[in-house]
């Protein structure tokens, strides 16, 4: 079971609990949150409703998140590939007894 944390973001105090996190790490994510609503609200300072900022916030961490995705399936593709052709290589010398070319 997970503990209960309690957490401040702007100016509300949460209790929360989350899967897999440490204390340490949900402080640290609520940290990343309260700085971003600080930003956005600084970016868009004629936005009064904390909640439309609070949304914009979120749209931005899923941009964010939406774009390490994106970075890391490419990452992947590549060495799936590159393990794919170094597999080819080494299986062609082991037939023909040559040594592999270099990567």
């Amino acid at each position: 079971m997970n503990e209960k944390v309690e957490i401040q973001i702007g100016a509300r105090r949460l209790l929360v609990e989350i899967e897999g996190l440490t204390p340490i790490e949900i402080n640290g994510l609520a940290q990343q949150v309260s700085e971003r609503l600080d930003e956005l609200h600084r970016q868009n300072s004629k936005i009064a409703d904390s909640s439309k900022i609070a949304l914009l916030a979120a749209l931005s961490f899923a941009a964010d998140l939406d774009k390490e995705r994106s970075a890391h399936d490419m990452t992947r593709r590549l060495l799936e590939n590159k393990a794919e052709q170094l597999s080819s290589a080494l299986r062609e010398s082991l037939e023909t007894g040559a040594a592999p070319p270099a990567p």
